[in-house]
């Protein structure tokens, strides 16, 4: 059965009613819908009067809103984008995070320290590696805890301690067995400018994929 155009709809309103659906078309022509949608969200809005108004109830009333604060309202209400929880993703976040934040510390900490040395390019990709799997792993036992599973806090602590350990060994590791003129380290200033690049870019991935946090 088709449905009645929007103008009947608006012809069975009472005067009130249909000046508050007035009201909320007004505001709506400033919004970002396009004629379209505005005459979709005014049909369902008239239906929705309509259903009640036999009962003596306002539109008013049954929306408890103004007609600005309604139009308001659409946007709120509106389905949140869902977030990606791609694993790649997740690993590429945290890599970027933990890569950034170590050649900004090593590239800053080389100017304030006499004879510092900055880190080498292979240990800072190797452990950043490790660092974005490190954090899919801490994403896994944060969300337990944030969701008040027993014992969520003490095992996301422990896992937390032990992934840290493992990382630190790692790095450890590379830095001691692979050889100066391989594991070439850059200037302060590369690192603490790349550092920052990377930290920006790894916030721009996160907004563009719609990365949650940790």
């Amino acid at each position: 059965m088709n449905k009645p155009p929007v103008a009947d709809l608006k012809a069975s309103l009472t005067k009130r009613n249909l000046q508050y659906v007035m009201e909320v078309e007004k505001h709506l022509r400033g919004t970002h819908y396009d004629e379209e949608q505005q005459e979709i969200i005014i049909y369902e809005m008239c239906e929705k009067i309509l259903a009640e108004q036999k009962k003596g109830i306002t539109a008013r009333k049954l929306f408890n809103l103004t007609p600005t604060e309604y139009v308001v309202s659409l946007d709120v209400k509106a389905a949140p984008v869902e977030q990606n929880t791609d694993k790649w993703w997740l690993v590429l976040d945290g890599g970027l995070l933990v890569l950034g934040a170590m050649m900004l510390i090593s590239g800053i900490s080389a100017y304030f320290q006499k004879n510092a040395q900055t880190l080498g390019i292979i240990v800072l990709v190797i452990t950043a590696v490790v660092g974005g799997f490190a954090m899919l792993i801490l994403r896994k036992y944060a969300s337990n805890m944030r969701a008040g599973q027993k014992g969520g806090t003490i095992k996301y602590l422990l896992v937390a301690v032990g992934v840290i350990a493992v990382w630190m060994f790692v790095m450890t590791i590379v830095q001691v067995t692979i050889p100066p003129n391989i594991n070439v380290a850059l200037s302060p200033i590369v690192n603490t400018v790349g550092g920052a690049i990377i930290i920006a870019l790894r916030f721009y991935v996160k907004k563009k994929k719609n990365i949650p946090s940790l």
